[in-house]
């Protein structure tokens, strides 16, 4: 049964053949037989954030935890550097007064006499003041508080951020080399992508509240102290070399 078959398609095959090889001229429109070949085009590869190709073999930057800060210490110093209270804050009372009389001199003429007077009233101790005082002080050391917090819960957050930004460099390489090869879709490397630029923006953004909070507490020092102080914050706020591959 199969050999009778294979009989009835054998001679339709070799027709096929012979029409698809037939090389009698004219049959094709094209004038040359030999085509140019087109040019090799790449296939596109999705760029990296950091935009430079490496081996995400490497192992990213070990991260680099933020340093124990003594926020109690870092408050008092700020306190402490601050410009020295008035010694003398008193409420002044000026009253004016306007006085007229009459008298006689020895000649029996009667004589108008008459003055203006100035009073100032200076109290020891003023309760209003005092309560300004508190005030002012209280304000000022929530303020400095507030300040001290932020500047060392951003230290950490920006060291966090850094090792975040690491790790999703790794993997969008990985990414990078899988869709080149086949092995996953585009997909994939976009989503890592997106992860190291949403990790490079937290960085940016904890850079920049850890020097809007140092120079704030600088800025709360007297003119002598502010550099020694700006100094010392900015050894704490500094990022390790390591930090970063």
């Amino acid at each position: 049964m199969r050999k009778a078959a294979l009989a009835l398609i054998a001679p339709v095959l070799a027709a096929l053949s012979t029409v698809a090889g037939a090389e009698e001229p004219g049959l094709w429109p094209w004038a040359s037989q030999n085509p140019e070949k087109p040019p090799a085009v790449k296939p596109y590869e999705i760029p990296t954030f950091e935009g430079a190709a490496r081996n995400f073999r490497d192992a990213p930057a070990g991260w680099v935890k933020a340093p124990r800060v003594d926020g109690d210490a870092v408050f008092s110093m700020i306190l402490n550097c601050y410009p020295a209270k008035s010694r003398w804050r008193l409420n002044v009372d000026l009253q004016a007064a306007l006085k007229s009389a009459e008298s006689l001199d020895v000649t029996g003429t009667t004589i108008g006499s008459s003055y203006v007077g100035v009073v100032a009233r200076m109290p020891l101790y003023s309760a209003d003041d005092q309560d300004r005082e508190r005030e002012r002080e209280y304000r000022r050391r929530v303020d400095t508080a507030g300040l001290v917090a932020d500047f060392v819960g951003e230290i950490a957050t920006r060291n966090q951020a850094v090792r975040t930004v690491a790790l999703s460099g790794s993997l969008e390489q990985r990414a990078r080399v899988r869709v080149a090869e086949g092995i996953a879709d585009a997909d994939e490397q976009v989503k890592y992508l997106d992860k190291v630029a949403a990790g490079e923006n937290a960085l940016i953004t904890a850079e920049a509240k850890i020097m809007k909070a140092r120079l704030a507490l600088v800025s709360m020092c007297r003119e002598e102290e502010a550099d020694r102080v700006n100094a010392y914050l900015s050894g704490l706020a500094r990022l390790p070399a390591k930090a970063r591959p």
